[in-house]
């Protein structure tokens, strides 16, 4: 499967075929298209080996300057042991606080995957199916989902729209009770039949949020910190609340014509399922050597995580020209299977399954700036492991 195959039309579904997409998401998008093709393209495959990391803080503090990040944390494990992780810049340019390695970051769609673990543990609990209708788990679903499945949430093959957020009047609302974004999400018309085709949903992570809730009989957050987050030591991690005082709390930054500016995403969501998790990459690293080791959920269930998605015709669920599991994005290039997501805010995760070496990248610069995680995630990975796919010529 080629880099441009995989590449089409990223930006165009972030919030729906169809339906509203502001600049900012068209953007973004984008910006995660480069990152995923470009980890994906020309594969190099020599011996495994470790090269000398000479450089590479010159390298991430030049990136920095030239594109204006502020600061940046990143995590490398190569089988099973963090063997990296530094943290340059700022925490807050208010302050002058500098960066470390605890720093707490906003995490945005990387807590997808995490989402989905959850809904995998209720399987394995016996508590739900994959192929449940969602209706059998939420109450007051409009005719038009009796046929979407907990699966088609997962894989964003349900249809429902993409926006994440409500509106009154044209202006996000500042306060999001569960029961105003349901009923925000159950009034929108379908973009397409269940299980036809594939487009970025927010919303449907936000039901996902609804039937962990359901199920469990625990409130979304409770359920995480109980399942996911206490067990594997994530003592760092939690489910963002605009209210609480989080220690050593990044801040976050945009760029407007050529300018930092404070990220004004500030909506506080009773039940934030699709962005809304809190995070360092000391946590992020424990989790995904947990996750790899079979000890968050059972490896036939990660296996299915880590799928492509098949439509009903039979095709791949290409999602922005890209296959798509279950919380997922994976892909395999020359062998190399590799799986990643990432956020709004200038973080990702990718994993090299078959290498058993992953890059966690944090940064406090939102995507709107351009595609700075592209470089620097090239820039560290060639500097360690270069016989791994080469994202850049």
């Amino acid at each position: 499967m080629s880099a441009e195959f995989k590449a089409a039309r990223i930006g165009n579904q972030f919030a729906g075929e169809g339906q509203p997409c502001s600049v900012v998401a068209r953007i973004c998008m984008g910006m995660l298209q480069r990152i995923l093709v470009l980890f994906m393209a020309g594969c190099s495959c020599a011996s495994a080996g470790w090269a000398s990391s000479d450089g590479l803080d010159s390298y991430i503090q030049q990136e920095m300057e030239a594109k204006k990040i502020p600061g940046v944390v990143f995590a490398v494990i190569d089988h099973g042991k963090i063997v990296e992780e530094r943290a340059y810049g700022s925490e807050n340019l208010e302050t002058n606080t500098p960066l470390r390695t605890d720093g707490v970051f906003e995490i945005a769609s990387v807590t997808k995957p995490f989402t989905a673990t959850a809904i995998m543990l209720l399987v394995q609990d016996g508590k739900l199916q994959l192929d449940d209708p969602i209706s059998k788990f939420i109450n007051h679903t409009p005719l038009a989902w009796k046929d979407i499945t907990v699966r088609q949430l997962l894989s964003h093959t349900s249809g429902i729209a993409g926006l994440g957020w409500v509106e009154c009047d044209g202006s996000p609302l500042l306060n999001i009770s569960t029961q105003r974004h349901f009923d925000d999400i159950a009034k929108r018309p379908l973009q397409f039949a269940p299980g036809e085709s594939a487009a970025y949903s927010d919303s449907g992570y936000f039901l996902l949020g609804m039937i962990i809730e359901k199920v469990s009989g625990l409130r979304y957050a409770e359920f995480m910190q109980q399942r996911i987050l206490a067990p594997f030591g994530m003592t760092q991690t939690s489910i963002l609340d605009r209210r609480a005082i989080v220690k050593n709390h990044v801040s976050k930054y945009t760029m407007q014509n050529g300018r930092l500016e404070q990220e004004r995403r500030i909506w506080q969501h009773e039940l934030p399922s699709y962005f809304g998790m809190l995070s360092t990459a000391d946590d992020l690293a424990k989790w995904m050597i947990a996750l790899t080791q079979g000890r968050v959920v059972k490896p036939e269930a990660l296996n299915q995580m880590w799928t492509a998605t098949a439509l009903k015709n039979g095709n791949l669920a290409l999602m922005d020209g890209m296959p798509y599991g279950l919380g997922w994005f994976t892909g395999s290039i020359n062998g190399h299977q590799i799986v990643g997501h990432p956020g709004f805010l200038g973080s990702a995760i990718f994993h090299f399954v078959n290498d058993q070496f992953t890059v966690i990248e944090l940064t406090n610069l939102d995507v709107t700036s351009g595609s700075h995680q592209v470089a620097l995630a090239q820039g560290i990975a060639s500097r360690l492991r270069p016989d791994l796919p080469r994202f850049l010529p």
